[in-house]
């Protein structure tokens, strides 16, 4: 059996995140226990309670792509820049996703989970997209648009893409998410001439 200080607690909520989606909130600590190779109270001992456990898992922390939101839009090819940056989105969500069901079936919401940030997690992720776009629209990379609306546009059906794919599976979120995306991004800012 493994030494519980050995385990990172990155690797304790990883396992502790794939118990949960794969049985919900209700899921015994010993199968997390067990994933890990070390004793239930073993675990307790590093994660203090189920509770706490379960709301450190489900914690999607900050996507990737607001570092590269908060600095400039490219000069050249910033379609192509948005186009990536939304990609890497989508696999964020589709790991984020699931931990919100199995939050909400636990009674739990989002404001439950641990953040260091004021601004809940998905406004500050649309207000920094906003930014990003009306920041390339006023240097003239993008065609000029409403970037609150645009960011809304995007966001909500990248979200909805994967909700519905997790629910009711790929018949539900049918092709490919990086065509989904390119595809999104030309219907709400137009084609690329």
């Amino acid at each position: 059996m493994a030494r519980p200080q050995t385990i990172s607690d990155e690797q304790i909520h990883r396992a502790a995140r794939d118990v949960f989606v794969e049985h919900g909130p209700g899921a015994p600590v010993a199968l997390i226990a067990e994933k890990l190779g070390v004793s239930h109270a073993a675990l307790f001992g590093r994660v203090g309670t189920k509770e706490q456990l379960l709301l450190d898992a489900l914690c999607p922390g900050r996507p990737p792509a607001m570092e590269r939101l908060a600095g400039p839009p490219p000069d050249h090819h910033a379609r192509e820049a948005l186009v990536e940056m939304l990609a890497g989105l989508m696999v964020f969500f589709r790991q984020v996703v699931p931990n919100l069901v199995v939050l909400r079936a636990a009674g739990r919401s989002m404001a439950d989970l641990p953040t260091r940030d004021v601004v809940p997690p998905p406004v500050a992720l649309r207000r920094s997209l906003a930014r990003w776009l009306e920041r390339a629209s006023e240097r003239g990379v993008l065609p000029p648009m409403h970037a609150w609306a645009i960011a809304e546009g995007l966001l909500g059906a990248m979200e909805a893409r994967c909700f519905n794919g997790h629910l009711g599976g790929k018949p539900f979120a049918p092709g490919r998410d990086d065509t989904f995306v390119r595809d999104l991004v030309d219907g709400l800012l137009g084609k690329t001439p």
